[in-house]
Formats: C-alpha cells, structure tokens, sequence
C-alpha cells in the first residue's frame, strides 16, 4: 500500500487529535485520584493536609500526642497543637479561631487571608468577608432552638458553632420570635427571687422587660445544658471558648432568632 503524503498529514491530525481528547478525558481523574492521595494514612487527603490544617502528609501524628491526626480533625481537637481543641487554639494569632478558620476557608497560618491590610480577626469581628476585599457587610446570626435546647450561629451562611444551652423553665419561659442584640455587657450581677448570681460574664441582651431583661449569657452555677434550667434567658458554659468567643464575635445589631 501507498501512503501519499496528504494521507500521511491527515493520519497524524488524526493521532493528534486523538492523544488530546485522551488525555482531557483522563486528567480530571489524575487530579482526584491525586486529591485523594494519604500517604500517611492517617485519614485526611495529602492536599488538605497541606492546604487547609498545615500538617505533615509524610506523618500520621504530627503533634506526636499519641493520636493520628484524622481522630483528632473528627473529634474536633487540633492535630498541630498537643492536647487542645481546634476552638481554643489560634495558630496564626489573628483573632480567628482554629476551627473558624476551617470552616471560614481561611489560611491558618495566615493573619490575613486576603492581603487587604486587614487582619482576618479585625474583618470577622466587624463582619467584612475574610477572603475578599470587597467592603459589603456580612450578616451576622445566632439560632437557638428550644425544643432541641441548642444554639448555632452564622457569619453568613457559615455555621461557625453549635452547642447545647438551658432555656427557660415552664414557669419562666424564654420568649420566642425575632430579636437582635440590644446591647453588650460584659458582668452582671443577676438576682432575683430564689437566685444570685454576681460576676457572671459575656452578657449579649436580646430583649427587654418590664423589669426583666433577657439576655445570652455565661452560667456558672450549672453543667447540665441541654436542659430547662433559667429564669427566661439563655444560659451557655461560662468559659470562654464557648460563651465568650460567641460574645465577642457578637455585635449590637447582629440578628437572635428563637424558635
């Protein structure tokens, strides 16, 4: 057989043409497998190793506590800090909390994100979006659910915490609809009959009374949230990684929806 030379050209278009398709068809399935890597087995991805927790792909323990650091990210303590908590630990020392920045998108080992000289923590706390730099405000709202005694909140559609509460007992119920924090004080001394509670701190009011105003708030006199327990307001673990990272976050205005 003769292969004349227009044949000959048309042939390798063809062959060209062909490797190309190939390997466009291949490619997005070398990126996931390559995404999916864990070379450590330690139960997270090379990539988000690298990319979101700064730990080490090659090392199943990176903190060497004695717990791999895939157990650790699901029992929500940090794998680069022995013995702590992602939500006490602020790596970069930004003003954004570990597991903020996980859920947020943002760099852990970066104070700011998006290089707009702003510090992550100074946009979070006056709710301008951490990895742009565009100057629209993000809303800001907090969820509390009293069938299920629990309260989440939001920096957009962000859900940045969740944890049980104590609601109002019958007799002293919390009121339910649509507030906003009115104010922020941060000791009140709160007594009344049959309670006396001084220096409790972290106090965001959502709603006031005739006499009795109602705030979220630190409760030191109990542990046992996720039961009816308060005079009407809300009470959350008066320590600071939970109530007090939420006052702080927390500006007058920011939204309080009780259901």
């Amino acid at each position: 057989m003769v292969l004349l030379l227009g044949d000959y050209c048309r042939v390798n278009k063809i062959l060209a043409i062909s490797v190309v398709v190939l390997f466009i068809a291949v490619l997005p399935r070398i990126s996931l497998a390559t995404e999916l890597v864990d070379t450590d087995q330690d139960g997270i991805t090379d990539n988000d190793e690298v990319s979101i927790y700064h730990t080490d792909p090659t090392k199943a323990d990176t903190d060497n506590d004695g717990f791999i650091d895939g157990e650790e990210i699901k029992n929500k303590y940090s794998p680069i800090v022995e013995k702590l908590q992602l939500r006490q630990v602020d790596t970069d020392k930004d003003g954004v909390w570990d597991d903020w920045e996980v859920a947020l998108g943002t760099d852990l080992l970066s104070t700011d994100t998006d290089y707009d000289g702003f510090t992550d923590g100074e946009e979070l706390k006056n709710g301008y979006d951490l990895k742009s730099e565009s100057k629209n405000k993000i809303i800001k709202k907090i969820e509390t659910n009293l069938a299920s005694q629990s309260l989440k909140y939001f920096f957009g559609s962000v859900k940045l915490d969740e944890f049980k509460i104590s609601g109002g007992l019958n007799n002293t119920p919390t009121p339910i609809g649509e507030f906003s924090v009115i104010t922020k004080r941060p000791v009140v001394w709160y007594k009344g009959l049959g309670y006396n509670y001084p220096n409790t701190k972290w106090n965001l009011m959502f709603k006031r009374g005739a006499g009795l105003n109602y705030y979220i708030h630190g409760a030191y006199w109990h542990n046992d949230f996720g039961k009816p327990k308060s005079h009407g307001c809300i009470n959350v673990a008066h320590n600071y990684e939970y109530m007090g990272r939420l006052y702080d976050w927390a500006e007058e205005g920011t939204s309080v929806i009780i259901n």
